[in-house]
């Protein structure tokens, strides 16, 4: 037992699961550290003896290629009002004035810039603020619709640059590059490029200071960025943040200078096809506009070059890549017209979006009331802390010693590392494991489901309760796609998964709440699979739409969506059901929104149809309406965004809806 119970130690424990990814990788710890804080420093993290701030954690996983959005994070009340600050000045450089945006980073800029505790806290946090500043005086010219003059180029070019240079070494990322010059073909692997080691942020950076700057090498740089972006230790989210920004960089400011050859446009397209892709493997939007307008006009100069050669059937080809582009084309210009979002991907502030954030002394004082526990039974009757303490830490803001912490959450079914994924694990692998899993699951593809979920049983820790909760859920769904059990017997499952973590009696009971990310998933899919309406189905659909009031209210929806768009777009196809087609709309169009803001595509497709669905049955019962949709055209948008997406069961339900609307 004790045994098993330091396994589980390591298992969840943040600095074990970074120490095997670099090692996965062959990363040194002077590698990962540089710029940022000393190899040994780094070393202690690793081993758990020195903790690191969510910014440095952030970007330590960054630079491992993991995306922090799969992560849900748990903040000393300071550190949340922190971070509540800046994305709410995240929020404001993307969508309100250059004026708002203005006042909020000067506010930000006293309070955490000058006031950082530490070096690496002081470099990161000016590295934020350099780069929201250039992002402010670049929309404040993007939306007027003015071009910028010389000097407002040199100082945008100067903000990256600062910014860049604090964690980044300029000179060894320009050593390397004059290393390849010497190249003897395109087709040659850049040489010593294994040196350069760079977060997606920073890569962005790299990018609008070659951008800015134009140094006299400015496309062998951008190649290399490109050859960074391609390496398999980058996620599907983490590679689609920059390749695409990347391939648009290098072609827009290829284009500025001179028109490309034939044989040249061909590899452009080819280039710009690898893009998209990446965009649609992570289910992502970034510059999707601005490299179909680039494979648009490539093409389009391809196709005249083959007539006038006599290879028509290749022009033919081509032309059909073209139509299906300007489908695409046509469906975001509609959508994001429609919910009055750019199309332009203005601005980079969602590279410093922090997902999934919640204060820890809130969650242990609602988790301790949920459950029903006294101050001093959670403390152990003291053992683990006193009454006092505890309720320092619940009333007044208070840190407490991270042993403290684990105990606590420990005792409340949580997991006891403050940095954790939906699956605890040191196994670097089991993420991207999970991610095929979510894929099968949406594609009903049973077979690999069932493989999958046996290949990751092996390697997770089963003694974990969050583990076994995950997993078992998982089973239920596929099981229900099976046709293997009733839709009983599903939810049977679903309540003996979330009892993993949190009895089902507890959850329900009124009051505020928290719940994990899976114990949600496991609501969310009671509702889903309960057919009808009874009480116990509203209080559940009540449960799931409390506990996002409070992201509602202070406009940080967009800091929860990966659950919000499905938890959310449940509780509106719910309200559509019993006939509340106004409030079922609102959540659906809120949803929309901020995946578009987001750039995202799996929330899109399924909201669009929900309105669609509420709007044929108001005129199916006579009800007025003050909009009036076009059901084809909807449909027609809804299987460009799951195609986008790479959703085939649903393309393939929406082909189907569109025959058989088109047939009657």
């Amino acid at each position: 037992m004790k045994e098993a119970c330091n396994e589980n130690k390591k298992e969840e424990s943040f600095g074990f699961f970074l120490k095997e990814c670099r090692m996965k990788n062959a990363i040194t710890l002077e590698q990962l550290s540089q710029g940022l804080c000393s190899a040994s420093g780094l070393a202690r993290i690793e081993a758990g003896t020195r903790t690191a701030g969510k910014a440095l954690q952030d970007r330590l996983l960054c630079r491992l290629g993991i995306s922090p959005d799969i992560y849900e994070h748990f903040l000393f009340e300071e550190s949340y009002r922190q971070w509540k600050k800046r994305q709410q000045l995240l929020c404001a450089v993307t969508r309100r004035s250059a004026e708002e945006a203005d006042r909020l980073l000067q506010e930000y800029r006293k309070e955490y810039e000058y006031g950082a505790k530490t070096n690496v806290d002081r470099r990161l946090e000016q590295q934020f603020c350099l780069s929201m500043e250039a992002q402010i005086l670049r929309n404040k010219t993007d939306y007027s619709g003015a071009r910028k003059d010389g000097a407002e180029q040199e100082r945008l070019g100067d903000l990256f640059r600062k910014a860049l240079v604090l964690t980044v070494d300029l000179g060894l990322f320009r050593h390397t590059i004059m290393q390849n010059q010497q190249k003897e073909n395109d087709q040659e692997a850049p040489r010593g490029i294994d040196v350069l080691l760079y977060s997606v942020q920073e890569m962005d950076l790299l990018l609008e200071w070659i951008h800015y700057d134009r140094p006299q090498d400015w496309k062998r740089c951008y190649e290399v960025i490109l050859y960074l972006a391609e390496d398999s230790r980058f996620d599907a989210v983490s590679r689609a943040k920059v390749y695409p920004k990347a391939v648009y960089y290098l072609y827009s400011d290829t284009l500025e200078g001179a028109a490309l050859g034939v044989d040249e446009e061909l590899d452009a397209i080819t280039l710009c096809e690898n893009a998209v892709q990446c965009l649609r493997e992570a289910g992502r939007m970034y510059y999707l506009w601005e490299l179909l307008g680039l494979m648009e006009g490539f093409a389009g100069d391809v196709v005249a070059a083959q007539h006038k050669a006599g290879r028509a059937w290749q022009a033919r080809e081509l032309k059909d890549q073209i139509r299906e582009w300007q489908e695409w084309v046509a469906a975001l210009r509609a959508v994001y017209g429609e919910f009055s979002v750019p199309l332009e991907t203005r601005n980079s502030g969602w590279l410093y979006e922090e997902k999934e954030v919640y204060c820890l002394n809130e969650t242990i004082r609602i988790r301790r009331k949920m459950l029903g526990l006294s101050r001093k039974q959670l403390g152990k009757n003291g053992s683990l802390c006193s009454e006092k303490t505890l309720k320092r830490l619940e009333e007044d803001g208070k840190k407490v010693q991270n042993e403290i912490i684990r105990g606590l959450m420990k005792g409340m079914g949580l997991s006891v590392e403050l940095c954790r994924t939906e699956l605890v694990t040191g196994e670097p692998e089991v993420s991207a494991l999970m991610s095929k899993l979510r894929d099968c699951i949406r594609n009903r593809n049973t077979r690999e489901t069932d493989r999958l979920i046996g290949q990751l049983r092996e390697q997770v820790s089963l003694n974990i309760p969050s583990n076994r909760q995950a997993l078992m859920r998982m089973q239920a769904l596929n099981e229900m796609h099976k046709g293997s059990i009733t839709e009983g017997q599903c939810i049977g499952c679903l309540k003996e998964a979330l009892a993993c973590t949190l009895p089902y009696e507890e959850a329900m009971k009124p009051g505020a709440k928290y719940l994990t990310n899976e114990e949600m998933n496991c609501i969310q899919n009671m509702v889903v699979w309960k057919k009808g309406m009874d009480e116990e189905k509203k209080e559940q659909i009540a449960l799931l739409e409390g506990l996002y009031e409070a992201c509602e209210k202070d406009g940080l929806i967009f800091c929860f969506i990966n659950m919000y768009e499905i938890v959310m777009g449940t509780v509106a196809s719910e309200w559509g059901n019993i006939g509340e087609y106004g409030r079922s709309d609102k959540i659906s169009q809120n949803i929309i929104k901020e995946c578009l803001y987001q750039r995202r595509t799996f929330g899109i497709h399924t909201e669009i149809y929900n309105i669609m669905w509420n709007d044929e049955q108001r005129q199916k019962k006579g009800i007025p309406s003050q909009t009036h949709r076009n059901p084809e055209m909807d449909l027609k948008h809804c299987i460009v965004f799951s195609k986008l997406g790479m959703e085939k069961h649903e393309e393939e339900f929406y082909a189907e809806k569109l025959r058989v609307w088109t047939e009657c």
